[in-house]
């Protein structure tokens, strides 16, 4: 867990870089899986174990992406009220610590199934369809 987050720190962007590109918001939390919950549970076949060490377990995770609210508060841009409207606001501007190894898990094990996306992570699957985006609205 430590030598991801390793990699993950010696492919990062500068902060000043990344000061400008998300317009001075503090930068989201990485956090390691609990102790309590197993790496090696995380898949639900060897086939799976072997594919997440073979490509995904090295693979650096891009710093998440927020919506700063201050920025806009002398702007006047269409999309903002577009996503005001559509109740994305607090979606867009969410600052939660994210967790390397799930998404790299997660990314490892998904599949497109009839123009659906597909996922497992512990044995639970995940089914990302229009639906969903559409409750998101």
């Amino acid at each position: 867990m430590a030598e991801s987050s390793k990699k993950r720190k010696g492919v990062s962007t500068s902060s000043a870089a990344t000061e400008t590109r998300s317009h001075g918001a503090s930068r989201a939390q990485t956090a390691p899986i609990p102790p309590s919950i197993s790496s090696s549970m995380l898949f639900s076949s060897k086939e799976q174990r072997i594919w997440y060490t073979s490509f995904f377990s090295s693979h650096s995770i891009l710093d998440p992406k927020f919506l700063d609210l201050k920025f806009f508060d002398d702007e006047m841009f269409d999309c903002f009220q577009a996503f005001q409207n559509s109740g994305l606001i607090e979606f867009m501007s969410m600052k939660l610590p994210f967790y390397p190894e799930l998404v790299r898990a997660f990314y490892s094990n998904l599949e497109i199934q009839e123009g659906t996306l597909v996922s497992e992570v512990y044995g639970i699957k995940m089914v990302i369809d229009e639906s969903l985006f559409l409750e998101l609205t």
